[in-house]
């Protein structure tokens, strides 16, 4: 009996995890600068960047992604969130949320 209680529980934290990421994904998109976002696995959060050629503050959108996600839509830290430049298909910049 316990077994199944605790499965159920695991089974319902991990489907809360699933949609706060899913709803993190599109919040994200909404952010001025950013063309798409995605998971890539557990541990990489992939965003393309709009127009990598102007400036973007790459650190202060990792922080706010990062921490806004862990309060808004209860993603816990643990991954890192790479920008990438849509044209080069190349990373622009890694944030580490830890």
């Amino acid at each position: 009996m316990k077994v199944i209680i605790l499965t159920l529980l695991l089974s319902l934290n991990s489907n809360f995890v699933f949609a706060g990421k899913n709803e993190m994904v599109k919040a994200t998109i909404n952010i001025p600068g950013i063309m798409d976002a995605s998971w890539q696995g557990s541990l990489s959060f992939w965003i393309i960047m709009d127009d990598p050629s102007q400036e973007h503050p790459y650190d202060q959108y990792g922080s706010m992604i990062c921490n806004g996600s862990v309060t808004n839509f209860s993603v816990p830290k643990g991954y890192v969130i790479t920008f990438w430049n849509r044209w080069t298909n190349k990373p622009i910049n890694k944030y580490k949320c830890y």
